[in-house]
């Protein structure tokens, strides 16, 4: 007889089991992001917020008694969210907000086909902290749906609660820098 053992990491917020290491820190830095996003009692609706808001896909959706919602698959029509998340707020690729790689961008400039950078920028990915920034502005939608549902508002300011359990928010400041 033999005994196997399989190596597992925990999300040390979760506790949920993971095959990888990285799997498991992803896990906890968006439990992480998660619990900071749901104890905030104030929250800035930004100009890329309104953009976005206005691109939702509404659904109806029959489980139970049936309500509306926002497609989780398509939020903003296509199955890519941070795409369509950079193009619908005008978020380009470039040097800096990609994974960029001198090399491989010369063999795309040698290439026949291939007038210009655009389309090694088209197809590279995102750096991490673009990649964040996409995806934190699309996590935050939850806030800005609550907002305005709550205000009957769509006025970019600065908006607070009296805690995270309340979801009565009141406009405080048409401008703050953070």
């Amino acid at each position: 007889m033999r005994k196997e053992t399989e190596t597992f990491y925990m999300c040390s917020e979760c506790d949920k089991r993971f095959k990888s290491e990285q799997e498991a820190l992803d896990c906890e830095k968006e439990d992480k992001e998660n619990k900071k996003l749901n104890n905030m009692i104030k929250f800035e609706i930004k100009e890329e917020h309104i953009k976005l808001l206005k691109e939702m896909h509404i659904g109806w959706n029959d489980c139970e008694f049936g309500a509306p919602e926002i497609d989780p698959k398509r939020p903003y029509g296509n199955s890519n969210g941070i795409e369509d998340v950079a193009e619908i707020i005008g978020f380009k690729k470039n040097k800096q907000t990609i994974d960029y790689d001198e090399e491989k961008a010369k063999e795309y400039g040698d290439m026949k086909e291939y007038l210009d950078m655009k389309e090694y920028l088209d197809e590279a990915e995102w750096n991490s902290k673009s990649y964040d920034y996409l995806y934190n502005l699309h996590r935050e939608m939850q806030f800005v749906l609550q907002i305005v549902l709550s205000t009957l508002s769509f006025k970019k300011g600065v908006y607070k609660r009296k805690n995270n359990y309340s979801l009565n928010w009141k406009l405080i400041s048409k401008e703050e820098k953070k």
